[in-house]
């Protein structure tokens, strides 16, 4: 048996849709799972922990680690759906079909993810606020992704390379503050009539997917925002390979998505490609951009060690920001000649 119907309902009790303030929000919360076993329960736990009501629905790919074991302990809490897709963009796209007729919004996140208990009351309340403000309904309004607590060695310079200027660029794991309009929100709370309007996830992209909806979303009008309302807790990878194969991958599919619209395109993460080509035509004098690339490296080390108290990120972050730059770059390339295949940067 599922969870209850989740409704916020303002004090008045009024729903009006002529007052964006008073509205009733049902939601429910999407998460797509595949050998989450290591931190499945945790997420739930957070999800259950939630202050007002919402209804879970998982949806797992197939997991042979024991995350269906742990799953059926949450029988009676949660709504478990085969996602004979795999995939997050199939796993959504079932969620959308099986919500209950009054779910106006849903809630996406990870099974490697946790919120604070009042992440989706605080979450609600600005996305309220917002409509009134805009006197329109939003589309989808992300959130902030935060490290886990105490991460490991190689967690924590990932994520001093992901806060660094050089690491994050305007991407889902930029750090920012207050509310503005964004084109990749992360862990969005989505308006389903949006994303009945344009016809959910585009099944084709293995990654990136949200990129492509937030893309979407906007070409058909709906307004797209992130806010720091609330934060979401993330692991990333906890080993240079996978950071390398993380990185590929967001490049390849990065190009995927510039393939269908062109207007994502951000110069910044064309950047290495093109100091590459300044380098192979400087010949001899490419010594210059390389020492100087390398020194803006080891000084953003410092300045992360400095920072966050990471002694060992003077070697760590020049090392993963190395990595990033130079396995998007080969992803980017990558993507535009080859077709795309499930992830392995989480399994090896």
């Amino acid at each position: 048996m599922c969870r209850a119907t989740p409704v916020f309902v303002s004090e008045s009790g009024d729903s009006s849709d002529d007052n964006w303030s008073q509205r009733q929000l049902s939601i429910a919360t999407i998460l797509p799972v595949l050998d989450e076993a290591e931190y499945i329960e945790a997420c739930l736990e957070s999800l259950l922990a939630q202050t007002i009501e919402h209804q879970i629905i998982v949806l797992d790919g197939g997991s042979s680690d024991g995350t269906r074991k742990i799953l059926r302990n949450y029988a009676g809490r949660i709504t478990i759906l085969d996602n004979h897709g795999r995939h997050v963009g199939p796993a959504r796209n079932l969620a959308l079909e099986n919500l209950p007729e009054d779910t106006t919004h849903c809630f996406e996140i990870i099974g490697h993810a946790t919120i604070p208990t009042d992440h989706l009351e605080k979450r609600v309340a600005d996305l309220l606020d917002l409509e009134t403000e805009l006197d329109v309904k939003v589309g989808a309004i992300g959130t902030r992704v935060l490290s886990v607590e105490n991460p490991g060695l190689v967690e924590g310079w990932i994520e001093d390379t992901l806060a660094s200027p050089l690491g994050s660029g305007g991407g889902q794991f930029a750090q920012f503050k207050g509310r503005s309009k964004a084109k990749v929100p992360a862990f969005a709370l989505h308006s389903v009539e949006a994303l009945q309007d344009i016809g959910g996830w585009d099944e084709r992209f293995l990654t990136s997917q949200d990129s492509d909806l937030s893309m979407r979303m906007l070409a058909a009008g709906w307004p797209i925002y992130r806010s720091d309302a609330s934060y979401v807790r993330m692991r990333k990878r906890s080993s240079l390979r996978q950071w390398w194969l993380m990185c590929h991958r967001y490049g390849f599919w990065r190009s995927k998505v510039l393939l269908n619209h062109p207007s994502r395109f951000d110069i910044r993460e064309s950047l290495p490609i093109i100091g590459l080509i300044a380098c192979i035509l400087l010949g001899e004098w490419a010594i210059v951009p390389l020492v100087t690339y390398g020194a803006v490296l080891f000084f953003s080390g410092v300045l992360a060690a400095f920072n966050g108290g990471r002694l060992s990120s003077i070697i760590g972050l020049p090392i993963c920001l190395l990595i990033l730059h130079t396995a998007f770059s080969v992803g980017l390339v990558d993507g535009i000649f080859r077709r795309g295949k499930a992830s392995r940067d989480r399994t090896l």
